[in-house]
């Protein structure tokens, strides 16, 4: 039965298959003389990973093994989970450190939000103040159109004309993102 309070990600049980099938298909090659038995050691390297590598949350921390050892980052040390161009999902420390958590993909982030006992968030507080931003700007700019005794501008009639103006390179107009660029951000929540 699955426990609320812990999410252990890790490859499923067929996984196994591949060392196993790569030990049968090596060992033709292995036995043709003294030196090449070394060989053996590559299925036997890969059936660990496979047993190994994994990715436990709890209520307190994220735990990662793998061939290298055990790598922990409690929740409040945690400040965003980055969804990247790549397959695992990656955890920033408020140091600005990243943990690789293997096993987990974007779409296991709901159950480690569930674990984590609500110190997660989704979504980019950046991008939820734009907007809020923008209206304090044109309010600001209104005011101070008022106050020079000029007529204050229509609301829309200051982005109609950015919007309607040429960017002078193509560089300029559209913004080129970094493949490790993340994708999509969970935040921390920072309880008081």
């Amino acid at each position: 039965m699955a426990r609320p309070d812990r999410a252990t990600f890790r490859l499923p049980a067929w996984a196994l298959f591949l060392p196993i099938m790569l030990l049968f298909l090596i060992t033709p090659l292995a036995t043709v003389a003294a030196g090449w038995g070394v060989l053996f050691v590559v299925p036997a390297v890969a059936l660990v990973w496979v047993v190994i590598t994994r990715t436990t949350a709890t209520g307190t921390r994220l735990t990662t093994y793998g061939l290298l050892g055990r790598r922990r980052m409690d929740w409040t040390d945690l400040d965003r989970l980055e969804v990247r161009a790549s397959r695992w999902v990656v955890a920033v420390g408020n140091d600005g450190r990243h943990l690789r958590l293997p096993m987990v993909r974007p779409h296991d982030l709901r159950r480690l939000i569930t674990v984590s006992g609500g110190s997660l968030q989704v979504g980019d507080p950046a991008a939820e103040q734009e907007p809020a931003a923008e209206q304090e700007l044109a309010a600001e700019q209104e005011l101070a159109a008022e106050q020079d005794g000029e007529p204050a501008a229509a609301p829309g009639a200051q982005s109609d004309r950015a919007a309607h103006q040429q960017p002078e390179t193509v560089a300029e107009s559209a913004p080129v993102e970094s493949p490790d660029a993340p994708t999509s951000d969970v935040r921390a929540v920072k309880q008081a």
